[in-house]
């Protein structure tokens, strides 16, 4: 049996305890596309982009900072730092909402009216491409087995699109689920340490597709 608790917000709230079932974290369901172009014809030239927060939820924020580093480190792309996009938007994190998208296969997760939002912010950043990120369902799962042992794990869900500038237009999204075991030799400890390195995980596996229909790897990486 797995019990877990559903947050957006901070990892302190992983606190109450709740049944869930599969149905109610899709992402983590077969699901699993961290970067995805919209179709074949798209085509992601080398220059400038920059990794948006679409909320100011601790998880959120740090998934944007993992996927810069990432990108930074292993992609030919100008890569903006979280605080390089602070100091050109001057209040940073802006909340983008996420709505429901119109086509569940190649999704728009910007809520009606929100992505003029990002528009507004690409005309301080002056990026190629923004890749804007959110996070969602993040969980604490407990497992009992029938010998009446128990087991921790993690689970966060997490959705992307990237923007390419200036037509403005949605070329490529994400939506898969991360997971994570708590670490046997921190039981107990771990929590933060263990959602810190879910998030990392997930940005790491954004990173390398998107670097990948780029064709963008950075020489050596």
């Amino acid at each position: 049996m797995e019990r877990c608790v559903r947050s957006r917000c901070a990892f302190p709230l992983l606190v109450l305890i709740a049944l869930c079932c599969s149905a109610l974290l899709p992402a983590c369901c077969g699901i699993h596309k961290p970067f995805e172009p919209m179709d074949d014809k798209v085509q992601i030239r080398p220059g400038t982009i920059a990794v948006i927060s679409a909320d100011g939820s601790e998880a959120t924020m740090r998934l944007a900072d993992h996927l810069t580093r990432a990108l930074k480190e292993r992609s030919t792309f100008k890569v903006l730092s979280q605080e390089e996009v602070a100091r050109r938007v001057g209040k940073y994190p802006v909340t983008i909402k996420e709505g429901q998208p119109e086509n569940t296969d190649r999704p728009v997760w910007f809520a009606k009216g929100e992505k003029s939002k990002v528009d507004a912010m690409q005309a301080q950043i002056k990026a190629d491409y923004l890749f804007v990120v959110w996070t969602g369902n993040l969980s604490r799962i407990t497992s009992t087995s029938s010998q009446g042992g128990s087991s921790v794990s993690y689970r966060v869900n997490v959705d992307g699109n990237v923007i390419e500038y200036p037509k403005g237009r949605v070329i490529g999204y994400s939506v898969f689920g991360g997971s994570k075991s708590q670490s046997c030799c921190l039981f107990g400890k771990s929590e933060g340490d263990d959602i810190n390195a879910m998030l990392k995980d997930a940005a790491s596996e954004m990173a390398d597709k998107f670097i990948s229909a780029a064709k963008a790897e950075k020489a050596g990486k």
